[in-house]
């Protein structure tokens, strides 16, 4: 089979009775790919990912240099004012960097009331969108010829509520948020399942009928696009990272990448810039060859433009950016202190004209707690290399060894704590490389799963499941400006559950879900209950939407607690959309001044 390999890299004559024996050889091993070579180099540049390592995982420096063979960077452009490869010298000199200082030029936040969670989310994915969804998902259902009732934008904000709803709970099953038994109100009341199912089935942002070749996720563009210009308005914390994030999906599609050390190792890839609260601030979507990169940057390589196109947010001095070694590289820390940021990272050491540093063998004799430093002859950029368990290097623009503290680490030979030094360069890399992370562990938590071979339905989704967690922390840190106690501010899962009911009573009129043929029976007689030992009052968006909003007797015996604010009079009165007491005489009106707008 190894002759045959062989061979095949020659053209092939069939005149040349060699080659015909050869050709028939060929095609009893049935080895013959349907694509040319051409066309599977091609591919595969798309689909396979060069291993990497984890911000949180130490390798050795032999396994560093394996995995650098992948891709050591192109030289840099004639011209530029970084420096080539080869004429890159080091020195065992300490460095001497003054680091540049941060110049905070974000306008001051003058928040004196806090929105509400919908009203977070919608600067995030606004009405106006959900107005073209209903748009693109009719006309795809005529264009299919199905049976379909046109849907509205207030029906999709419904869909899109419950699928919250969903991934917040985690029922096993679909089916069963509208069973009999453990089913949930909102759903049974709000949407049929039949209908759920039909309106995700059709679900459309774009005209599928005029595709966009040039974007390969054109489909799902817009509202993409829609987050990440909210994401472009943040202001931007000192300390960032950038790191990549993986949407699961482990269907049929041709931008569908491998990451080796990810929960989810199968999926499409995102370039994310996110500060150390785990705010995201701007995303590239990786989708091979047709990605969105400055051509300009793409001439020092694909990793380093990463980092120089995401590092644009960045509009005052000084800020602390970290990235892991599938980015880093010598000229990009050179490009990076040229634009007045400090950078940090972990290394390959090919792409720094491989350095005289201490082998992983010499490092082991030194035991744990050993580090080197070296420097660039031109000062622009320090090498670390620092021993724990296994050793790792470092590099910096702006860092090295510098003040070292001490960690707690556990002997194997003693079998107990010892304290074990650590250059600061290695416990600033810890402290601002999280932010990604944080960010994936988040959107986890309560992450909207699509059991769908729809590639669409999970980046759309993922887009929501993005745009409520950076909601959150932009509601927290309005939060902690007004010196809010913790215990007033919502956690994730009930932020999330407030968007999901805005979303899907915010606006909307109450609907009558009863099927089939009107009873010839007479109604029976309302029950009196035993009412609710609590009534919850309604979100801000519902209570002031001013639609629905009507007046019943509750036929109870005893009158309840007027829910309006300072009012201390009961009433049997209640809202039938807020679900709770209000006062509704001549003289005392809570019900008109509970729904008005203040």
């Amino acid at each position: 089979m190894d002759t045959l390999r062989k061979d095949r890299r020659r053209i092939l004559n069939v005149q040349n009775p060699d080659d015909q024996v050869l050709i028939s050889k060929i095609l009893q091993n049935s080895d013959i790919s349907d694509l040319s070579e051409e066309e599977y180099e091609t591919e595969m540049a798309v689909t396979v990912e060069p291993t990497r390592i984890g911000a949180d995982i130490v390798h050795s420096e032999s396994e560093d240099e394996q995995e650098g063979t992948v891709e050591d960077g192109p030289e840099p452009p004639s011209g530029d004012s970084t420096t080539p490869r080869s004429s890159i010298k080091w020195r065992h000199k300490v460095n001497s960097f003054e680091p540049f200082s941060y110049i905070d030029t974000n306008i001051s936040s003058n928040t004196s009331t806090v929105s509400t969670p919908l009203q977070y989310f919608i600067k995030y994915i606004p009405s106006e969108m959900f107005s073209e969804m209903t748009t693109y998902t009719n006309m795809y259902a005529l264009q299919k010829g199905v049976s379909f009732k046109p849907t509205t934008k207030e029906e999709l904000e419904v869909l899109f509520g419950l699928h919250i709803i969903m991934g917040t709970l985690k029922y096993p099953r679909v089916n069963l948020y509208w069973d009999n038994s453990v089913g949930i109100p909102t759903f049974v009341n709000c949407m049929t399942r039949d209908r759920f199912f039909q309106l995700r089935a059709n679900l459309h942002l774009v005209d599928t009928i005029h595709p966009n070749n040039e974007d390969r996720i054109y489909k799902v563009r817009p509202i993409f696009n829609s987050v990440r210009n909210r994401c472009l308005q943040l202001p931007v914390e000192k300390i960032c990272s950038v790191d990549e994030q993986i949407v699961p999906f482990r269907g049929n599609l041709n931008i569908k990448q491998y990451m080796k050390n990810k929960p989810n190792p199968w999926g499409i890839k995102i370039f994310i810039l996110c500060g150390i609260s785990g705010i995201a601030y701007d995303f590239i979507v990786y989708q091979g060859s047709t990605t969105e990169f400055d051509n300009n940057l793409l001439s020092y390589g694909q990793s380093a433009a990463v980092v120089l196109q995401l590092s644009k947010r960045f509009v005052s001095k000084g800020h602390e950016l970290y990235f892991d070694n599938y980015f880093n590289s010598y000229n990009l820390l050179q490009i990076l202190k040229s634009k007045s940021i400090n950078a940090a990272g972990t290394a390959r050491l090919n792409r720094f004209s491989k350095p005289p540093l201490a082998s992983d063998k010499e490092c082991r004799t030194k035991g744990r707690g050993f580090s080197q430093e070296i420097t660039s002859l031109d000062g622009d950029v320090a090498l670390v290399k620092w021993v724990d368990n296994r050793s790792v290097v470092l590099a910096s623009n702006f860092l090295g060894i510098n003040k070292e503290d001490e960690v707690q680490r556990w002997s194997k030979e003693s079998k107990s704590f010892i304290k074990v030094k650590r250059p600061e360069i290695v416990r600033r890399y810890n402290s601002g490389m999280g932010g990604v992370d944080l960010l994936d562990q988040l959107i986890a938590l309560y992450r909207t799963n699509i059991r769908s071979k729809k590639w669409t339905l999970r980046m759309i989704f993922h887009a929501v499941d993005l745009a409520i967690v950076n909601s959150w922390i932009e509601y927290k840190n309005d939060m902690k400006v007004l010196s809010t106690p913790s215990k007033n501010i919502l956690d994730l899962m009930n932020f999330r559950l407030k968007v999901a009911d805005g979303l899907v009573n915010v606006g909307k009129q109450r609907g009558n879900l009863k099927r089939g043929r009107p009873s010839l029976a007479p109604p029976l007689p309302k029950k009196i209950c035993r009412k609710p030992f609590t009534e919850i009052k309604p979100s801000k968006d519902l209570r002031t939407d001013q639609i629905d909003h009507m007046p019943d007797h509750d036929n109870a015996k005893y009158e309840t607690r007027c829910k309006n604010k300072n009012c201390s009079f009961k009433t049997n009165i209640v809202c039938l959309k807020c679900k709770v007491h209000l006062c509704l005489k001549r003289d005392r009106n809570c019900f008109r001044n509970f729904h008005e707008k203040m």
